[in-house]
């Protein structure tokens, strides 16, 4: 949370990982109270939905939980996959109380069929992990989320959103009525599947990233107001794990560090001409805030708000690299990019925690901030 405070994040959206579950209330507590021991920044808690734990999200709920995240892949052993019939029963569980649900969209028999052949055929090329992962998987699973969240009344996301598809009927769901939302990354708007084939497992994630089109039409939607918020679905796994899908892709891990680097990226977007300032303060702090309930506490600059403020300068030109991460993970996808615009303070509650890239915050100095109907 070091690289939150130094990169200018003021409040932080935590999801839920393998290493850290948060699927019942004892699991919630006990994020909470390491968070609080650690946090640089201020922080909520998503709440983690997996098989066999029914009643849970509502327990969650009533302890702050700003969110829901489900796979409705495999996210491994360490994370029960929840399937159709249990994601309707768990939407209608949150829909009861006004929740969110945050949905990891890629359809699961697509997946393991593809990555069946492709482990039979002996693939272990770079470009293995886009065959492994096609956009027709994110498009029909995004799909029928949304017709999922709609037939239930269940306010949710869809998150890491690659594919200009799910934007599109995502939208068409907005105007029938469905309260349905797209979050999109950094990588989404910054790499292709070219990246892929070329640094393998660097820029191994999951969705992957599409053609050059889709990235244009993902900044477009984005722009034009059509996608909700930017995250940074930050996955910090160290250079030894990713190191394993140089010689095997499906060895590595996916997943990527994102949180030093997530306002750097947005405002050389500002620089670049495809972003404005008012649409990268609305999906990276009004929006968010709205949309997970802890608006009007953060995500506005108005008075009884928590006096949370990033200043930038537009004019500051830097290389981003590995040797100036502070992120425990050590490396950057972006290493060697040239960035125009910067954060040079960042202020949380009225008090300074970054001048100058150098974190001034005290290790548990975060707040947990749970939505403001808890």
């Amino acid at each position: 949370m070091k690289a939150a405070a130094k990169g200018g994040v003021t409040t932080m959206l935590e999801m839920p990982g393998t290493q850290f579950g948060c699927f019942n209330a004892d699991e919630f507590k006990l994020k909470r109270k390491t968070m609080e021991e650690s946090s640089y920044v201020d922080f909520c808690i998503h709440a983690g939905c997996a098989s066999g734990y029914p009643g849970e999200l509502t327990k969650m709920h009533k302890l702050g939980s700003t969110g829901a995240k489900f796979f409705i892949s495999s996210a491994g052993p360490k994370w029960p996959q929840t399937f159709d019939g249990e994601i309707l029963e768990r939407f209608k569980e949150i829909a009861s109380y006004g929740g969110l649900a945050l949905i990891h969209a890629e359809n699961d028999s697509i997946l393991r069929d593809n990555l069946k052949r492709l482990r039979e055929a002996g693939r272990k090329d770079f470009g293995a992990h886009l065959e492994w992962r096609p956009r027709i998987a994110e498009v029909e699973a995004g799909k029928r989320m949304i017709d999922y969240l709609e037939a239930t009344h269940c306010r949710g996301m869809i998150v890491h959103t690659a594919v200009p598809e799910t934007v599109w009927y995502n939208a068409e769901a907005k105007m029938r009525g469905a309260e349905t939302y797209v979050e999109t990354c950094n990588q989404y708007l910054y790499l292709t599947e070219d990246d892929v084939k070329k640094n393998g497992p660097w820029n191994k994630f999951a969705p992957p990233p599409r053609t050059k089109a889709d990235k244009a039409e993902i900044r477009r939607l984005l722009q034009e107001g059509w996608i909700d918020t930017i995250a940074t679905d930050h996955a910090p796994y160290s250079k030894d794990r990713k190191e394993a899908g140089l010689e095997d892709i499906f060895e590595a891990p996916n997943g990527m560090p994102g949180l030093e680097t997530y306002l750097p990226m947005l405002l050389n977007g500002v620089s670049e001409g495809w972003l404005t300032l008012e649409r990268l303060s609305a999906v990276s702090a009004e929006r968010p805030a709205q949309i997970y309930g802890i608006y009007p506490r953060k995500g506005v600059i108005a008075p009884g708000a928590d006096a949370d403020f990033v200043i930038v300068d537009l004019n500051i030109e830097k290389k981003i690299t590995n040797d100036d991460q502070i992120t425990a993970c050590g490396w950057t996808p972006y290493d060697g990019v040239d960035v125009k615009g910067w954060p040079t303070m960042s202020i949380i509650r009225g008090e300074v925690v970054m001048q100058k890239d150098q974190v001034l915050a005290e290790q548990g100095s975060g707040l947990f901030i749970p939505r403001l109907d808890a």
